[in-house]
């Protein structure tokens, strides 16, 4: 029997957006298997699938805004005789009687007395099939110990620090007898494929650093189940993932290229954000407020960009006169230009002449990556914070259709319309405050971009003509940050007086 399967209620949300698609068309799945993941301003919820069965068709796709009542995907569920069903009924009515759960130490490999490093539950905690209980450590990984039933905490048998073996009875839980699976045969934890020592240092040359506690909170990170199952196999915390998915979801790749990275030696020793910590209510009333995730994406992607990247910047004021001119003769023609399309116009011109700004590093920086496109990313200030979705094939457009394609992108980041694509592929990024004021400053690179330029506020300057006589031009602070592995000084400087030069020729802004 086939059913569509829809948008449950999403309390007080109305649209919320589709991060994640966790089947495809033929997938055979489990009842309360995840099928999609939703995200509203507040949190990311999974839908799961209420039976088992087959899936027949997607009506959704990554990005989309559903609401409740939207269709999801169709579902060909099992269908159960009545006969199955009654017998199924009174088998749960028999079984809903309550049971303590005695939950063993699984196999450990060849390790043996093994440490306690951390709990993750107390007495009392009501816990999930799956939910990590404690953490063990041998000579050679950290991993988990999941709870294999659902159910509340009645006892811990052991604390941090203690040594424990394979059968060692360490936890009791209170759990529905229906819902106790008993196993046949041992409870096996979950592989650590991490590799002996030897072969590591023959196989890379490099050495893997000493293993870590686990902590953390299947909470705090955006995953879905797969990838956390993976995460608990290689024994990785989850907050040390970069992560590349929509909305900062953490993808299976991401995973891979972490261990990779770890093997390879080329995982840095761990920068930890720090501040001091004081008591600053000594002093006067105070009120202690968190970021936003979309805030704390920011806050580490920047930090990141600025200790992994060797910024320069190169600073030049470009005479604006012409580019201002041509602004208020189309304004008589009721034709309203963004002075900052011109700049974007002039920009994907000029990269092609200076391919090093549109390039990226390559992901061991040993090299390269040229890009013959050139896709221009716009700074956006929203409610949210700082967004840059990026001009495709910039190069390509005139004056005004980039002039459209900026007040678009504006105005959907600022109504929270923006979608993934519009953010992904950007080779080169401009950053205007030319409505806030200001003279020079320091754009951050925006990685796997080499450079950025910053544009402040048009001002009047005042100069002598050939002629001797003082007179003004309107100028434009520009800041030109660049990549200094890739990029020179000589390289940047050129660059900045080439656009001064192109937004003073005539020609190039015949048709606007």
């Amino acid at each position: 029997m086939k059913k569509i399967v829809q948008v449950p209620d999403l309390g007080d949300a109305n649209e919320v957006e589709v991060i994640e698609v966790c089947v495809k068309k033929g997938d055979v799945i489990s009842a309360d298997d995840p099928l999609i993941v939703l995200e509203s301003e507040k949190a990311a919820m999974e839908v799961p699938s209420p039976e088992a069965g087959k899936i027949v068709d997607i009506k959704i796709t990554l990005g989309d805004q559903v609401s409740k009542g939207d269709s999801i995907l169709e579902i060909e569920f099992q269908e159960i005789s009545a006969g199955k069903k009654s017998n199924q009924s009174k088998t749960s009515n028999l079984n809903e009687s309550k049971a303590i759960q005695s939950i063993p130490i699984p196999d450990l490999g060849d390790a043996e007395d093994v440490e306690v490093i951390e709990l993750c539950v107390k007495v009392g905690d009501k816990v999930n099939q799956d939910d990590s209980i404690i953490v063990l450590e041998s000579e050679k990984a950290a991993m988990e110990v999941p709870t294999p039933v659902e159910g509340v905490i009645k006892k811990i048998n052991v604390d941090i620090g203690d040594k424990v073996s394979e059968g060692n009875i360490f936890l009791e839980v209170e759990t529905v007898a229906s819902s106790l699976p008993i196993p046949d045969k041992e409870i096996s934890p979950p592989e650590a494929e991490v590799p002996a020592e030897g072969d590591a240092q023959k196989n890379t040359g490099a050495t893997l650093s000493e293993p870590q506690p686990v902590t953390q909170s299947k909470f705090n990170v955006y995953a879905g189940p797969a990838v956390r199952k993976l995460a608990r196999e290689f024994g990785i915390d989850l907050n040390l993932i970069q992560p590349t998915g929509p909305k900062g979801r953490i993808l299976k790749t991401d995973l891979h290229r972490f261990v990779q990275r770890k093997l390879s030696g080329q995982e840095s020793s761990g920068f930890k954000f720090n501040q001091p910590n004081v008591d600053y209510s000594q002093w006067g009333k105070i009120e202690e407020k968190s970021f936003t995730k979309f805030e704390k994406t920011a806050l580490k992607n920047l930090h990141n960009s600025w200790i992994n990247i060797p910024h320069v910047t190169q600073h030049h004021e470009i005479d604006f006169s012409l580019v201002s001119g041509i602004r208020k003769s189309k304004k008589k023609e009721n034709i309203s230009i963004s002075p900052l399309a011109f700049i974007v116009y002039a920009v994907s011109k000029l990269l092609k002449d200076f391919p090093l700004l549109n390039s990226s590093l390559s992901e061991s920086v040993d090299g390269y990556i040229s890009k013959d496109y050139v896709n221009i990313g716009i700074a956006v200030d929203t409610e949210r914070g700082l967004m840059v979705p990026n001009i495709k094939n910039a190069d390509k457009l005139s004056v005004q259709e980039i002039s459209e394609n900026i007040n678009e992108l504006a105005q959907k980041a600022k109504n929270k319309r923006i979608k993934p694509e519009d953010l992904k592929g950007a080779t080169f990024s401009i950053s205007s405050l030319g409505n806030i004021g200001g003279g020079f400053f320091t754009p951050i690179i925006n990685p796997p971009e080499v450079a950025i330029l910053g544009l402040s506020k048009t001002y009047q300057k005042p100069y002598l003509s050939s002629s001797k006589s003082l007179k003004e031009k309107e100028v434009l602070p520009v800041s030109l940050s660049y990549d200094h592995r890739l990029i020179n000084g000589v390289y940047g400087a050129q660059f900045v007086t080439s656009l001064d030069a192109i937004l003073q020729d005539a020609k190039l802004f015949k048709k606007i």
